[in-house]
């Protein structure tokens, strides 16, 4: 049987949308600095809105960790 990845909070790795988060992240910033190094404004701005959406799926995956703990620990 498969476990929801999403009932082990704790460990980052078997979270998707810290996964999500990770990569929209590592390619944002790759962007970005490409787009710094060689002048080109469009590779910026969406190495920044990748970034942005790297954010988002991170505070996604917070709010999971947050609701998690408090279904763990009720009564806090």
């Amino acid at each position: 049987m498969a476990t929801d990845p999403r009932s082990t909070p704790t460990d980052p790795r078997s979270h998707p949308a810290f996964l999500i988060s990770l990569a929209l992240g590592a390619v944002g910033v790759l962007m970005i600095l490409m787009g710094l190094l060689v002048g080109g404004q469009v590779i910026f701005e969406v190495g920044a809105g990748l970034g942005a959406a790297s954010l988002i799926a991170a505070l996604a995956w917070r709010a999971d960790l947050v609701s998690s703990w408090r279904r763990d620990h009720p009564g806090r």
